[in-house]
C-alpha cells in the first residue's frame, strides 16, 4: 500500500545497475524504463499483493491517496497550487478524484434514501410490514376502533390519508412541512372523481394553469404509488447533472478573478475539481454517519465547506483576508443558487419520466 512515499517517488528498491528492461531490453536506470514506460518490478506476487493491484487499477490511487486527502480536507490551498505549479506526482489527478468522489457520494446517498424508504413502508401505520404481520382479529379491530373506512361519492375505496401517503416518498416530508403547504393552500387531503389523491389544491387554480396543476397531481400519484421507479430515475439524472457543478464553480471562480491574467480557466477548473472532491467526500461521510451524531456532523459539514473554500482561495490565489472572504461569500452563494436550480431540474426530469 507504499507504492509511493509522499514525495511521488517509489517505495520500493530501485534495481541493480545493468538490469534490462523485460520488455524492450533498454538498460534501466531507475524503476521505469525510459524507453517504453514499463515498471521494473517483480510480477510473481501475493494474492493480497495482486487483490491491491485490482483495487488500484480500477481507482489508480496507489500511495498518492494517503497524501492527497488530508491536503483536500485541511490544505485545500496548497493542494491546488502545488498541481498548478507542476508538482503533480505526489497526488491523485484532480479529475480522477472528482469522479471517484462523486461516485462514492451517489452510493452513500442511494443507500440512505433506500434506507429511508424501507423504513418507511415498514413503519406501524404506514401499510408496511407492521401492519401486515398483525394478526388478523387485531387488525380487523384497530380499523373499527378509527370508525368506518373511507369510501368516495362513487363509493370507491378512498385512497389513504396524504400523511400515510406522503411519508412513503423518499426523503420523508414531515408533518410540519405538510401543515405549512395545507395552510399555504399547495397540499391537499381531497381527491378527484377517480379516486386518485389531489396533492395540490385546483380550487382557485386558474384554467391556464389548471393543466399543469393536474400534470403534477398525475406524477405524483405515481410517485407515491412506485416511490423505488422514482428514486432510479432521479438517480439516473443525479450523476449526470452534478457535473455540471463543474463548469459553474468554475466560471464563478474566474469571474471572480478575472484581473488576475496569470490564471485561466484551466486553473479554475483544476481549483474546482479539488473543492467539488472535498464536498461529495464530506456530505458521503456525513451521510452514512449513525442516526445519534448525524446532526453533528451536518452542523459540522455546513460550517467546514465554506471554511475550506475560504482556505482553497487564500491559498491558490493568495488573495488577502478580505478578499477572500468577500470572493468564499460570492462563489458560495452562486454555487448554492446553482445547486437548488439544478436540483428543481432534476426534480423535473424524474416527474417527466416517472
Amino acid at each position: 500500500m507504499a507504492r509511493f512515499r509522499s514525495d511521488g517517488r517509489s517505495a520500493h528498491p530501485a534495481p541493480p545497475p545493468g538490469t534490462k528492461c523485460d520488455n524492450c531490453e533498454t538498460e534501466l536506470a531507475g524503476h521505469f524504463c525510459h524507453a517504453c514506460g514499463q515498471e521494473a518490478s517483480d510480477h510473481h506476487k501475493s494474492i493480497f499483493h495482486v487483490t491491491w493491484e485490482a483495487i488500484e487499477g480500477m481507482f489508480h490511487f496507489d500511495g498518492r491517496l494517503w497524501r492527497t486527502l488530508p491536503w483536500l480536507f485541511f490544505r485545500p490551498g496548497t493542494l491546488s497550487r502545488e498541481y498548478l505549479d507542476g508538482k503533480r506526482a505526489r497526488h491523485v489527478p484532480p479529475f480522477r478524484l472528482f469522479l471517484v468522489s462523486l461516485l462514492l457520494f451517489i452510493l452513500s446517498a442511494e443507500v440512505v434514501i433506500h434506507k429511508a424508504m424501507h423504513d418507511a413502508q415498514h413503519k406501524p401505520g404506514a401499510g408496511g410490514g407492521h401492519a401486515a404481520e398483525a394478526p388478523h382479529g387485531e387488525a380487523k379491530g384497530a380499523a373499527a376502533a378509527h370508525g368506518p373506512a373511507r369510501t368516495d361519492e362513487h363509493g370507491k375505496a378512498a385512497p389513504p390519508n396524504i400523511n400515510n401517503s406522503v411519508r412513503a416518498i423518499p426523503g420523508e416530508v414531515t408533518n410540519d412541512i405538510q401543515q405549512q403547504m395545507k395552510e399555504g393552500g399547495l397540499l391537499s387531503d381531497g381527491v378527484d372523481a377517480n379516486g386518485k389523491r389531489t396533492f395540490i389544491d385546483l380550487g382557485d387554480v386558474e384554467p391556464t394553469e389548471r393543466a399543469k396543476m393536474q400534470w403534477f397531481n398525475t406524477q405524483l400519484n405515481k410517485v407515491v404509488d412506485t416511490p423505488g421507479y422514482f428514486v432510479a430515475v432521479v438517480f439516473g439524472w443525479g450523476h449526470r447533472l452534478a457535473v455540471f457543478l463543474l463548469p459553474i464553480l468554475a466560471l464563478s471562480l474566474g469571474a471572480c478573478y478575472f484581473y488576475r491574467r496569470k490564471f485561466y480557466m484551466y486553473d479554475h477548473l483544476i481549483v474546482s475539481m479539488n473543492y467539488l472532491s472535498f464536498i461529495f467526500l464530506l456530505w458521503a461521510a456525513v451521510m452514512i454517519l449513525p442516526a445519534p451524531v448525524r446532526d453533528f456532523g451536518i452542523l459540522v459539514a455546513l460550517l467546514w465547506a465554506p471554511a475550506n473554500l475560504f482556505m482553497t482561495l487564500r491559498g491558490v490565489y493568495a488573495s488577502n483576508v478580505f478578499g477572500a472572504l468577500l470572493k468564499t461569500t460570492i462563489v458560495w452563494f452562486s454555487a448554492q443558487l446553482a445547486f437548488v436550480f439544478l436540483l428543481a431540474g432534476l426534480l423535473w426530469l424524474g416527474l417527466s419520466q416517472i
